[in-house]
């Protein structure tokens, strides 16, 4: 807990990588110039179809995540893909809000929230209803229920 008088520091991404290590030892990590990368698989739940996702991370940047395969596909009616931002990279929560800050692990916070993500994705192309709630980055309106 912190205060004005007491700040937590922002974890390194050797932190990371040795959190990531332990918690989700298949994903595969790539460190150079700063930038961690792991490639690893996602399954939001047993009759979810598996996801190859890219995370990277460098300081002072945020957790930036992508889904490799499979492609992440438009609804058939056209409804584009919610809460992605350009390039398909996944809004996993609302930037400055504190929803994600430099002192937690991307092992316990951005990869289930990724995986949580990749379950929405599957009811939104089955309903057409987001059910995660949040902001919508492209645009700004905010739905009645919260993304988590």
């Amino acid at each position: 807990m912190g205060n004005r008088y007491f700040r937590s520091k922002p974890l390194t991404v050797g932190n990371q990588i040795f959190a990531m290590e332990r918690h989700f030892p298949d994903f595969k990590v790539r460190f150079k110039k700063g930038m961690a990368t792991w490639v690893g698989t996602l399954q939001p739940s047993a009759a979810s179809e598996a996801y190859t996702v890219t995370i990277q991370y460098s300081l002072p940047d945020v957790p930036r995540v992508w889904v490799v395969s499979p492609e992440l596909i438009n609804r058939p009616d056209g409804q584009r893909i919610p809460h992605v931002y350009e390039g398909k990279r996944l809004c996993l929560y609302l930037p400055g809000s504190g929803e994600w800050k430099k002192t937690m692990l991307i092992a316990e916070t951005i990869v289930p929230w990724a995986s949580l993500w990749l379950y929405y994705y599957e009811v939104w192309h089955a309903t057409g209803e987001w059910l995660g709630g949040g902001v919508h980055p492209y645009s700004n309106t905010l739905n009645s229920k919260r993304k988590r």
